[in-house]
């Protein structure tokens, strides 16, 4: 794997890893919703990215959206979203 290819590994797992968070954490939480807007929003002003990114080292952008949606299930808890509605 070259260089610009884990660079890329590294995105997508952080970003992964970021909508799985379970945490209270402010910080992450906001992390969290843009990982999950990323990575599953087609509205999203840079969805096209996630796409790209996944195509450019061989992955199927669809089938990680599928386990992000159905293994992690990225939605946000009830203290999470008390959380998040003091932010806004």
């Amino acid at each position: 794997m070259i260089g610009e290819e884990r660079f890329i590994t590294a995105i997508i797992t952080q970003a992964v890893e970021d909508a799985s968070y379970q945490g209270a954490s402010k910080k992450y939480l906001k992390h969290k919703v843009n990982a999950i807007d990323w990575i599953l929003n087609k509205e999203s002003e840079h969805h096209w990215a996630f796409i790209d990114y996944c195509t450019m080292i061989g992955l199927s952008p669809s089938r990680i959206q599928d386990k992000v949606r159905t293994v992690l299930n990225p939605k946000l808890t009830i203290k999470q979203k008390s959380i998040m509605k003091g932010l806004q």
